[in-house]
């Protein structure tokens, strides 16, 4: 059995459609699966542009460390010094928290309530599309969009709690000290120079015709065209913490390139993105959560980003 055929038998009947990029010294393998949509009866390609979802969390790391490169960010500051207002959980206000902390998801800042349906803290107005300041659903207790579940009862650095609000408020810190969008300081680091046809905003994105639609126990959950015209608008800088965290639209090859430059100490072909030095702090800053597929018993390891039926 070839490796394509090994691929195809654990993803049969698990996926709708997918596509696998294998990458062995200069040698790049494209495997493609099933459908990207099956309401056009489409397959996918190799140019298939998926939503990746909280492998999107890779990019916003290397873009606080190139930061770090340029000395507009120290990893251990107080990102209030950054932000322009304090911030600390409430039960321990003598400890900052730290771009580190964020990055590690042991600031202590959680996703706020679980129920997403009460539009407070950063679960109840991830999605909307009206304006709401960070200072708001950090500081501001007078705000309708406060709620002291924001943080957890655990002292910064104490505990490991995965948070995409932490990475939120990470891409606000990038805009706070590069005085740009989030999305444009990736654009011109990271995916220009790469030549990728990537973005945080679906509607940015050149070839709209191949992203992928999603879906959910394969019933069509969310399509393309609703990615499209539901990107976030862009705010004042500083404020654009909804969409950094999983909202990478990306194919398979192109997000390869990235991979790779990690691979190869920071640089992609004649492409440098980052020093060696910063991927090696990188790539010390990583957990390695696993999963077993009994029924396959393939043993999977890493984070492998989950939403709107994506995995």
């Amino acid at each position: 059995m070839d490796r394509q055929e090994k691929l195809f038998e654990l993803f049969n009947e698990q996926i709708v459609g997918g596509c696998v990029v294998l990458v062995k010294g200069n040698q790049n393998f494209i495997y493609t699966y099933g459908k990207r949509s099956l309401i056009k009866n489409i397959p996918v390609e190799e140019d298939t542009i998926f939503r990746i979802a909280s492998i999107s969390k890779v990019i916003i790391d290397m873009a606080v460390l190139k930061l770090v490169e340029d000395k507009l960010i120290d990893l251990d500051e107080d990102i209030s010094n950054i932000l322009g207002f304090k911030v600390r959980n409430p039960r321990y206000l003598d400890i900052p928290i730290t771009p580190r902390m964020l990055m590690m998801h042991t600031s202590s800042i959680t996703n706020g309530l679980n129920d997403e349906n009460r539009e407070i803290g950063y679960n109840g107005v991830n999605g909307h599309h009206y304006f709401v300041s960070l200072e708001d659903l950090l500081v501001n207790k007078v705000s309708i969009y406060y709620t002291d579940q924001t943080f957890s009862e655990f002292a910064p650095g104490e505990k490991y709690i995965y948070s995409n609000f932490g990475f939120g408020i990470l891409a606000c810190l990038i805009e706070k000290r590069t005085n740009q969008l989030f999305t444009e300081y990736v654009e011109k680091h990271f995916l220009k120079p790469l030549n990728i046809d990537a973005s945080f905003k679906a509607n940015k994105i050149k070839s709209q015709d191949k992203i992928s639609d999603t879906f959910l126990s394969f019933n069509t959950n969310r399509t393309a065209q609703s990615f499209i015209e539901g990107s976030y608008p862009d705010f004042s800088l500083g404020n654009n913490f909804r969409g950094p965290a999983g909202g990478l639209f990306i194919s398979m090859p192109d997000l390869s390139k990235i991979m790779v430059a990690l691979m190869n100490e920071g640089k992609y072909q004649d492409v440098q993105l980052l020093d060696k030095t910063t991927v090696d702090t990188l790539l010390t800053m990583n957990f390695l959560p696993s999963q077993m597929v009994e029924d396959k018993q393939v043993s999977i390891i890493g984070h492998p980003g989950n939403a709107y039926g994506v995995t």
